[in-house]
């Protein structure tokens, strides 16, 4: 049995989850786990799991949304204090000072990764620490250590080799003092006999140094995300499931979209994997209690959901822009008045969307000057054959053109201006930056109904 383990996830996946976890190790263990949501400090956690327990077998606490390991910044923090000391000399007696909080610091970040220079040796272990946190680029941006005190990789390794081989020779361990190290700490050390951690986190920064290392000691269990996929949301079923084996009510397929696209709410943004609101997901497994009781324990269906559950979901702007360029205006307008009646501040929805679909109308007129320059003709509709043979000249130098607007830009956003591009009438397109501009002036006060300003735009592109 491993000290500490890490179940992260989106929330509603990971929290059962990680709560079973701690239930079986505490029926391993002859106690009852205990559980701590959103503790201020992980520090009396630690203190507490490091003291036997005096009446039960063993002692199993389960904390959940600590964040202690969604900073990525962790251990450059702790450098950065490390650097500000560099060069030093001398021996274990000469410590004192900030020179021993440097140390300290150094020793801290050693834990964070894992290392231990007790056992492999002062030289060997500055050769395990990562390049790019000794070169300062893994360092936050415009700290005072990434604009000062550099060096190199190796320089550093060199200049920190005294500084580690007095810590070590000074007895120094440095303990965590961060809540990372300290969780850094419990890893490396251990905890009582009988003893465990469960860490159940939704936010875990990718690469970071504690979870490398309880992914070594295959403590780490990954339970999903919800998040915007091609098709809708993806991880959807693993919810369910979660909510069924809670509930002991089962939810049909369409049902199932149904109440996602009636609760779930998304960052705004271009493409997959875009995370899902963390408080919309908690109203989607509301909702699901709410028509499992409904049912009477019958599976539910989409009927159910439609008559039950007020639409409080988010429409896809992009969605909106693809249904435009394809040609689609019933679909268009229908998505867009969706987007707007979900919008919890209408006001900013509608100029949100306006600076979106303007970006597309920019790209759609400059795609159609640039394609005529260079000779791109129109109606390639594969994606894959765009992408490597005319994606490329629509992005190249364009003579006459000081910068060439496309330039930078990912391949996917500018086939799909270049399909609109192609669909759309050439005498909508001459007028398309003085639609723009006036409707960007109806929106800001010389309109009674902004919304219909809008829709006009939006027409005049969607229109076949």
């Amino acid at each position: 049995m491993q000290p500490v383990y890490l179940v992260h996830g989106s929330r509603a996946l990971a929290e059962p989850s990680g709560l079973r976890l701690a239930e079986a190790l505490g029926k391993a263990l002859g106690c009852a786990p205990q559980v701590v949501r959103r503790p201020d400090e992980i520090a009396d956690v630690a203190a507490d799991l490091r003291t036997f327990s005096l009446f039960a077998d063993g002692k199993v606490v389960a904390v959940v949304e600590s964040g202690v390991l969604a900073d990525r910044a962790t251990a450059t923090t702790l450098f950065e204090e490390v650097r500000q000391q560099l060069p030093w000399s001398g021996g274990p007696d000469d410590l004192s000072g900030k020179a021993r909080d440097a140390a300290t610091r150094l020793l801290q970040v050693l834990r964070l990764f894992d290392l231990d220079p007790q056992t492999l040796g002062s030289e060997r272990i500055l050769a395990a620490l990562p390049d790019a946190l000794l070169s300062g680029k893994a360092t936050r941006a415009g700290s005072s250590a990434a604009r000062g005190k550099g060096g190199g990789a190796e320089e550093l390794r060199t200049a920190l080799l005294p500084l580690l081989q007095a810590a070590v020779g000074a007895g120094l361990r440095g303990l965590g003092e961060s809540a990372a190290s300290l969780v850094a700490d419990l890893v490396r050390d251990g905890l009582p006999d009988r003893h465990a951690l469960v860490l159940i986190e939704s936010a875990v920064a990718e690469g970071h140094p504690v979870l490398e290392a309880l992914t070594r000691r295959a403590a780490v269990v990954f339970a999903g995300e919800i998040t915007v996929g091609k098709q809708g949301f993806d991880g959807l079923a693993a919810l369910a499931s979660e909510l069924q084996r809670e509930t002991g009510v089962e939810i049909d397929r369409a049902a199932l979209a149904a109440l996602a696209k009636r609760t779930l709410r998304f960052a705004e943004g271009f493409g997959d994997g875009r995370e899902v609101d963390a408080d919309s997901m908690a109203r989607f497994a509301g909702e699901y209690r709410k028509l499992a009781a409904l049912s009477g324990g019958a599976k539910i269906q989409i009927a159910l959901v439609e008559k039950s559950v007020e639409d409080r979901g988010q429409e896809d702007s992009f969605q909106i822009l693809d249904a435009i360029g394809e040609g689609k205006p019933a679909e268009a307008l229908a998505k867009l008045a969706r987007y707007l009646g979900s919008a919890e501040d209408p006001l900013a929805a509608r100029l949100m969307f306006f600076g979106s679909l303007a970006g597309f109308c920019r790209r759609i007129v400059a795609v159609r000057g640039i394609a005529a320059a260079v000779r791109v003709p129109n109606g390639e509709r594969n994606y894959g054959r765009f992408s490597t043979q005319w994606a490329p000249k629509l992005q190249g130098e364009i003579p006459g053109l000081a910068r060439n607007p496309l330039a930078g830009m990912k391949p996917f956003p500018i086939f799909k201006a270049y399909l609109a591009a192609g669909r759309i009438p050439p005498a909508v397109l001459d007028t398309l930056p003085a639609r723009v501009l006036e409707t960007e002036r109806r929106l800001k006060g010389d309109s009674g109904d902004p919304d219909a300003a809008l829709a006009a735009l939006v027409l005049a592109l969607a229109k076949p």
